[in-house]
């Protein structure tokens, strides 16, 4: 399905019946991540599934974009579906630091909120974060002595490296690096409502100590640490569509 929200062509699905769950993936993915997901709860919970601005079918930002400036947008969008009351938000790496965003500033109200190997915790003297700096760099201005096509993958090894596989665009390299500069921990403490965090114990991407850390920031939460990789909702659907049912489906 295609609606324009904010003058961008956006594309999303809407699967099964229900409680209105909005799911939101990582960087570098699309809607597509949730579709083992989607049939073990399109059952009892109608999903809309967001592809994200500059992933997917959805068109890219016109500027380098925050946390914010996707949270803004996830509202756009369910404002312009008329989506109504929001039973859970299910977020992924990238779409979990949107989530985290969204939800502590009260952008979104939903009744609960899952993360799925979140994103949003950042070291500043990260190896991580060294890289990327590094890669911010090699892709200015140095690299013009060099043919594109040679500029262009060096540019993408070292974003890749820093967990980006999305580098082409300027404007996305740029909203790349400004999402990760933003850790959550203080904004995740504001967050009011019952939250589930999973993480894989192999993850390399999030690892786990993230979702120890963000869930003591986050006062309601429970952590679940299985065995996965940092998409551990393809790889171990069964089990982490059962922890999120379960939790959905508890009142309190």
């Amino acid at each position: 399905m295609n609606v324009v929200v904010n003058g961008l062509m956006t594309s999303y699905q809407k699967v099964g019946k229900g409680p209105v769950i909005v799911c939101l993936h990582g960087w570098g993915d699309s809607a597509a991540t949730f579709s083992k997901l989607a049939e073990n709860l399109r059952g009892k919970y109608q999903l809309l599934i967001l592809d994200l601005p500059g992933f997917g079918g959805t068109q890219k930002p016109t500027t380098a974009w925050g946390l914010e400036d996707y949270a803004n947008f996830v509202a756009a969008w369910l404002k312009k579906l008329d989506a109504g009351e929001i039973n859970a938000i299910i977020g992924h790496s990238f779409g979990g630091a949107v989530a985290i965003k969204a939800v502590s500033t009260l952008t979104l109200k939903p009744s609960k909120l899952v993360l799925l190997a979140s994103a949003g915790v950042r070291e500043k003297k990260s190896l991580r974060l060294g890289i990327l700096r590094t890669g911010a760099k090699v892709a200015k201005v140095p690299l013009y002595i060099l043919p594109a096509h040679k500029a262009t993958k060096i540019k993408t090894y070292f974003y890749h490296k820093a967990g980006s596989d999305l580098m082409l665009s300027p404007h996305m390299r740029q909203t790349f690096v400004k999402t990760i500069r933003e850790d959550l921990r203080q904004t995740a403490s504001s967050i009011k409502l019952p939250t589930l965090l999973i993480y894989g114990n192999q993850d390399r991407e999030t690892p786990s100590k993230d979702g120890q850390l963000l869930n003591e920031a986050i006062p309601d939460s429970r952590l679940e640490i299985i065995n996965a990789g940092h998409f551990l909702h393809q790889e171990q659907v069964g089990e982490v569509s059962n922890l999120i049912l379960e939790f959905l489906e508890r009142k309190k």
